[in-house]
């Protein structure tokens, strides 16, 4: 693939959503992006927008299921088990309220590990009981389990050989779900822990993302198509609902526009290393402990120290853990004519 923007992009994302969920855990209002959504969600969305694309050329690249998916996990699992183990056995003894032994003698404190099987599950025994969003270690991690089920669709589709014109297809049933249920319905559907609202939510901008690829929609990108999807965002904040629906197209057109242009001058920010991911599942628990214990500090303060914090374990992250497993990731064979 040609240098691009997306890695970029993502660090945008998680910090995005790093940013929303500070108003959240201080008691304030979380800043809304065009009065339509608040910038966590927006991080998500934004998240499997570039997900849809790139997984779904991922596949194309190498139709093997096997080694789909032995990548994906090498991505997701890795550096996830360790934030899980860490917070498990390292955060919650020093922050429950239990006695150490009450803790690890809790099947709260083992349940939790399940998270590493994508089992979402956001309570260690008394810990941040207090806190504004009470009992909620690692709020994030309900996007994971969406993630992988995106995955585990477009695995199905390459093993059917669908064309192009199945993944509209699927967009188009994702889009009538939202609209008809997912957005609409206050009552939750939950499937391995899992809220089926959720998955139905992100998994439009996914479908998109992917059917962009299909349909190489990249070569219609330029300047002027990114600045009238703005234009045409901008212009609906006036109509919510409206907007709700035509960010499904123009939300990935300027992310992925922008993602595939090249910023040598932004790349070096992130020329050490990809520290989306680890920025995204360390931020919330960092987030919980800071304001656990500063529960009065100011917003400023608050954003710098966990944004510093959630970095230096991001960087980490990347590269004891995750760089190292994706050095592991499967290679095509290369066949060589006779």
């Amino acid at each position: 693939m040609n240098p691009n923007n997306l890695n970029i992009i993502r660090l945008i994302a998680a910090f995005l959503v790093l940013y929303g969920h500070s108003f959240v855990f201080l008691g304030l209002r979380e800043p809304l992006f065009l009065s339509w959504i608040p910038l966590g969600p927006l991080g998500v969305y934004i998240f499997f927008t570039i997900s849809g694309y790139l997984i779904a050329e991922s596949w194309d690249r190498d139709p093997h299921l096997g080694r789909f998916f032995a990548r994906r996990a090498l991505r997701i699992f890795p550096g996830l088990a360790i934030c899980i183990v860490l917070s498990a056995f390292i955060l919650g003894p020093l922050l429950t309220t239990l006695s150490l032994k009450d803790y690890f003698e809790s099947n709260y404190t083992w349940g939790y590990l399940r998270n590493i099987a994508l089992y979402s599950i956001y309570y260690l025994p008394e810990v941040f009981t207090h806190n504004r969003v009470p009992n909620a270690v690692n709020g994030s991690l309900w996007s994971l389990p969406a993630e992988f089920f995106m995955y585990i669709i477009v695995a199905v589709l390459g093993v059917m050989r669908s064309n192009r014109w199945m993944y509209l297809a699927l967009a188009i049933s994702f889009a009538l779900l939202s609209f008809f249920w997912a957005q609409s319905t206050e009552q939750m559907l939950v499937i391995y822990a899992t809220d089926v609202r959720q998955v139905v939510m992100c998994g439009i901008y996914f479908c998109v993302g992917s059917v962009f690829y299909k349909f190489n929609i990249k070569r219609y990108f330029s300047l002027s198509v990114v600045m009238l999807a703005v234009i045409a965002l901008v212009s609906l904040e006036a109509s919510i609902p409206a907007l709700a629906v035509a960010a499904w197209i123009l939300l990935p057109i300027v992310t992925l526009a922008f993602g595939f242009e090249y910023s040598p001058l932004l790349n070096r920010l992130i020329r050490t290393g990809d520290y989306s991911y680890g920025i995204y599942i360390y931020a919330f628990p960092i987030q919980q402990t800071m304001v656990y214990l500063y529960p009065n500090i100011s917003i400023g303060s608050y954003l710098l120290i966990c944004s510093v914090l959630t970095l230096i374990c991001a960087i980490l992250s990347w590269h004891l853990v995750e760089q190292r497993a994706l050095s592991l990731k499967p290679r095509r064979a290369v066949v060589i004519p006779q």
